[in-house]
């Protein structure tokens, strides 16, 4: 498999991503001028029941499957019905408990609600192991066909639910719609076709790679969640908003870069999970491309944050803007280092994987209880010291795996890091010289972030062309996909 090929595949499951974000940007406006705010809030409330079974009912057993060959279809059949009898379990516990979450929140709404989109964690559970086909066999543009298809119905049924006074039952709808239809399109394009077989033992292998991410994505679920409820607490819901907002955009280089390029990636290194050269090889070349990409782009959007926050939400955001700015070193690392998370789950060293989500969360956790008293800003201090402090341990946890020394892990993204800093002091000398509006000032910003991608990129192109050939040659014909 080309660089190219893998470069062309990321921004094909990156395009789903920035779809969704342009459909929540026309559809949102619609429905809220449509639905009453006690809509949302049911829904709201409803919501996270469904997101927290859907994390259990994937159970990592998808991925697990990635790195095993298809012509093993007696493990495939038993995941299938694994992860199919899962969902009901899931489906009918959400059902048999929402009374008691609606007596609990007062709301007799939430109890058919609650129990609706229990049908949307069956629908899941049934898609996941033909999904994970269509994945191994690198069926990228299929995927994300189908999940603009969904998304483009799903959204077209919450309207028309809507405008013929269905309320709530219009959001509700909407997800129905969209993993119903995402179900049925999976299982015409994915070569995967379950046998009615079902042999536990022969999964023990994937239900201890799965009991791992499960784990890792319900710490990391209660972490994420955990930090809006001590800023509310100990702060107000305010500083809440300003917090999520910023964390929004600094997550955009995960949700529209890094995270479908894990996604890609991991499919391509799980056929060669045992080649430690390959996967080496593969690590450092992705993360020299990703620093020279994201680390001028952040950094120029931290430093010019008072026109791009001010100019795309309003000036009310301003806050945001200055949160974002202090906490956009550690959220660019984190999106460099994510391949990291990558390689170890693809070499099955879970136990890492684990081990490095409970670290962090824990000490996360303890910072910002501590931080948050003395006010947001030192919250965004302590984020920021906590994620690059942890980075270093992070990478002698990890890098010892892929037999790579963390001086060379250094080099990778060293350049990007100067040039960064290059162009920060260059916007700040034109700026304080030649005061520019808003808009000015956010075309001076872009022009500069430009500038550093392309100036990381010159200094390093011998280096970086010596890499992808070396990468080639090592990986050649070994990252094809299964057929």
């Amino acid at each position: 498999m080309s660089l190219r090929k893998i470069v062309f595949n990321t921004a094909t499951i990156s395009s789903v991503n920035v779809f969704r974000l342009l459909a929540q940007f026309i559809s949102v406006p619609i429905l809220s001028r449509i639905l009453s705010p006690a809509d949302y809030g049911v829904v709201a409330m409803a919501s996270p029941f469904m997101l927290f079974a859907l994390i259990i009912a994937d159970a990592g057993i998808g991925m697990s499957l990635v790195r095993t060959p298809a012509s093993e279809t007696r493990i495939w059949s038993t995941c299938f019905w694994l992860s199919v009898v899962l969902g009901f379990m899931l489906a009918l516990i959400m059902s048999a408990t929402s009374p008691l979450v609606a007596r609990i929140f007062a709301e007799p709404a939430l109890a058919p609600l609650v129990t609706a989109l229990g049908v949307a964690v069956i629908l899941q559970a049934i898609s996941t192991v033909p999904g994970v086909a269509l994945q191994q066999n690198h069926r990228f543009k299929t995927i994300a066909s189908i999940e603009i298809a969904s998304v483009i119905i799903g959204i077209a049924v919450a309207v028309t639910i809507a405008l013929k006074g269905g309320g709530a039952w219009a959001l509700v709808g909407q997800q129905l719609v969209f993993f119903a239809l995402r179900l049925l399109l999976t299982l015409i394009f994915s070569p995967f076709r379950p046998r009615m077989v079902f042999d536990f033992h022969s999964v023990g292998e994937h239900m201890v790679f799965g009991r791992d991410i499960l784990s890792v994505n319900i710490i990391g679920f209660f972490t994420r969640s955990i930090d809006n409820l001590v800023i509310g607490k100990v702060l107000n819901s305010s500083a809440v908003g300003v917090y999520s907002m910023a964390f929004q955009f600094a997550r955009i280089p995960i949700m529209i870069v890094s995270g479908p390029l894990q996604y890609v990636i991991y499919s391509h290194l799980a056929l060669v999970k045992n080649d430690i050269v390959v996967i080496r090889k593969t690590f450092l070349v992705i993360t020299r491309l990703l620093a020279v990409l994201v680390f001028p782009v952040m950094g120029m959007v931290a430093v010019d944050h008072d026109a791009v926050f001010t100019l795309l939400l309003s000036k009310k955001w301003f806050a945001a803007g200055e949160f974002f700015m202090i906490i956009a070193p550690a959220t660019a690392l984190q999106a460099v280092n994510a391949l990291g998370g990558t390689t170890v789950m693809v070499m099955g060293r879970t136990d890492i994987q684990l081990r490095m989500t409970i670290e962090f969360g824990l000490i996360w956790i303890a910072a910002l209880l501590i931080s948050v008293y003395f006010g947001l800003t030192w919250a965004a201090i302590a984020f920021n010291i906590v994620v690059i402090l942890y980075s270093v341990r992070s990478l002698m946890l990890f890098l010892p795996l892929m037999e790579c020394q963390l001086s060379t892990y250094l080099r990778t993204i060293t350049i990007p890091v100067i040039m960064t800093f290059v162009c920060i002091a260059l916007f700040w000398s034109i700026h304080n010289v030649l005061p520019a509006s808003d808009w000015l000032q956010l075309a001076l910003g872009a022009v500069l972030a430009a500038l550093g991608v392309g100036l990381s990129a010159l200094v390093q192109r011998h280096v970086i062309t010596e890499e992808i050939i070396s990468w080639k040659q090592v990986s050649k014909g070994k990252l094809m996909p299964q057929v």
